[in-house]
């Protein structure tokens, strides 16, 4: 089993985020670099990952999404980061080769 670990610390916004997944994951040249596209990615995985998500200090990456219409409210990369994390939930409950 591969295991893909997750450090978001460097990351300041949605672009590099999304460079950081399609490097961390393998993902092909024509990844779309959006939460739709790293559903879809995460889906077609046929091999067993392991994803550990490297918490930030005060765990906020596993509260729920301040404002569910990202990105208009509270904090956006942090926003962004939960959304990231519930498309990797999501995925998983679909996708028996994940496994968080």
């Amino acid at each position: 089993m591969r295991t893909v670990t997750l450090d978001f610390g460097a990351c300041s916004g949605k672009e590099e985020i999304q460079a950081y997944l399609k490097e961390a994951f393998g993902f092909p040249e024509h990844y779309g670099n959006n939460l739709d596209a790293f559903f879809d990615c995460l889906t077609d995985v046929d091999e067993d990952i392991k994803i550990v998500i490297k918490e930030d200090p005060e765990g906020a990456l596993r509260e729920p999404l301040e404002d569910p219409d990202w990105p208009y409210g509270g904090n956006r990369k942090q926003n962004y980061l939960k959304a990231v994390r519930r498309v990797i939930e999501d995925a998983a409950e679909e996708n028996s080769h994940l496994h968080i």
